[in-house]
């Protein structure tokens, strides 16, 4: 059955695709499982191995689209159990009926309170089509939305060691290339970590940005004292330093330093809402398989584009296919402007492709994937259509 490219995920392309047209004729759906280098740490649970789901979709010319649906537990709704029984519905419906109400685009609601929650599910299918569409055409996904992209984007290098190895580490990746840093803290004293921050401006000099996150670690008077401490080192801003984020413009009348939103905005219902209260606002670190559908994470880019803030595309530790979807949509969106949290790759002992993306002094390449660049070594089927 054929999809209405211009709404089948409720998203406008950009002008010169919208009259394209998509007949499905098969699926594929893949399990994977790949181990961590090193058990990782979340909030609420420890993962030793990433599990998550590749779809496969071939339409009636042939051409393929690559889709990752992965969640992250501890953070996405869905449970394994869960994601691939809403995929394996939503592609049974899109192949025999040409339908796809992945978030009920198709009623005629009038607020995005009267729909569905986002769900980890509909982004991986949205993806897959896209990229599909995309593929036909050779070019990136991204530019099926923005109409244009970079060949390659920008990384923020992640410090993971402890704070003994900040220095030296942070010095390895500057000489990498890297010409942007980003710091976990708010995990052992404020004080400390504060002083490791500094420690690290003082060590790779003014030119190179660095970004802080804190996830919700710290009541307001212990964020505020730490962003005293650090608003010397001239930090471009710190994810999520207070428990709660209403009190975030007071944190920033405080001390100085801009935040950013990260855990937020996975909680948000309307993405179409206006942040202009949020004083020091200065990025949206947008994960995308955690907002759920293309829809609102169009709508949150595009919110961030209106208000100066920077959308900061970041990964949920996702396989190659993941990130190559996330690369692509970050090299239209932010291009070769902003650093983007892409390097999460290096965390699994192997991929779902054949050769990852290499981040070379910094930059990783933007590239599309067919069914011949999958390594499906550590996958399963689970089904086909």
């Amino acid at each position: 059955m054929g999809l209405n490219a211009p709404n089948f995920v409720g998203i406008r392309l950009s002008p010169q695709f919208q009259d394209i047209s998509l007949e499905l004729k098969s699926a594929r759906l893949y399990k994977f499982s790949v181990p961590f280098k090193h058990p990782l740490d979340l909030k609420h649970t420890t993962l030793y191995q990433r599990d998550g789901l590749i779809l496969v979709l071939t339409d009636t010319s042939g051409h393929v689209g690559l889709g990752e649906i992965s969640p992250l537990p501890g953070f996405s709704r869905e449970t394994m159990e869960t994601a691939i029984y809403k995929t394996t519905m939503l592609v049974d419906r899109m192949i025999n009926f040409g339908e796809l109400t992945a978030h009920q685009h198709a009623r005629r609601y009038t607020s995005w309170e009267n729909r569905t929650a986002p769900s980890v599910v509909h982004f991986g299918v949205e993806t897959a089509l896209l990229s599909l569409l995309a593929n036909a055409r050779k070019i990136s996904l991204g530019a099926m939305l923005y109409g244009s992209s970079t060949n390659k984007i920008p990384i923020n290098g992640l410090i993971r060691s402890s704070i003994s190895d900040w220095v030296p580490e942070a010095n390895s990746l500057v000489n990498e290339g890297y010409q942007t840093l980003k710091i976990k803290v708010g995990r052992i004293n404020s004080v400390m970590e504060a002083r490791g921050i500094q420690e690290i401006r003082e060590s790779v000099g003014p030119d190179i940005k660095l970004r802080l996150d804190a996830n919700r670690s710290w009541d307001l008077d212990t964020a505020i004292a730490f962003g005293k401490a650090v608003k010397a080192a001239n930090i471009e801003y710190i994810e999520e330093p207070t428990q709660n984020p209403a009190e975030l413009p007071r944190f920033f009348d405080a001390c100085g330093v801009h935040f950013a939103f990260d855990e937020t905005l996975h909680q948000i219902i309307d993405p179409t809402i206006s942040f202009e209260a949020y004083t020091g606002l200065r990025a949206f670190v947008l994960k995308p398989t955690l907002i759920g559908c293309t829809a609102r994470f169009i709508a949150l880019v595009n919110q961030a584009r209106e208000e100066g803030i920077y959308p900061v595309i970041s990964s949920s530790f996702e396989s190659d296919v993941g990130l190559a979807a996330l690369a692509q949509l970050a090299g239209s969106i932010s291009g070769d402007e902003v650093a983007v949290g892409l390097d999460t790759r290096s965390a699994l002992t192997a991929g779902t492709t054949k050769t990852p993306s290499i981040i070379q002094n910094g930059w990783m390449p933007v590239r599309t994937l067919t069914t011949q660049d999958l390594d499906l070594s550590y996958c399963e089927l689970l089904y086909q259509n």
